[in-house]
């Protein structure tokens, strides 16, 4: 298992200090696209607006971002 921090870049910007243990950078990125997801979720539900172009930053122990996860990457719009 490996720590990876997921810092969260919204209204807020909140830094994951602690971190979390993942199988692997994809298991992050899963949990990272849940998250945001969530937060888009309660924008929503609470009808306020969303910035697509907030971003979760995967980060490993000594601060080297090694993902990006978009919000605007984590819905898909039906035409």
């Amino acid at each position: 298992m490996t720590v990876y921090h997921l810092n969260l870049f919204n209204d807020d910007d909140v830094w994951d200090e602690e971190g979390q243990d993942f199988a692997d950078l994809d298991a992050a990125e899963r949990e990272a696209v849940r998250n945001a997801r969530d937060v888009i979720a309660e924008h929503v539900r609470h009808g306020m607006p969303i910035d697509l172009n907030h971003r979760l930053e995967i980060v490993d122990g000594d601060g080297t971002i090694l993902k990006v996860v978009r919000f605007g990457d984590c819905v898909y719009f039906k035409h």
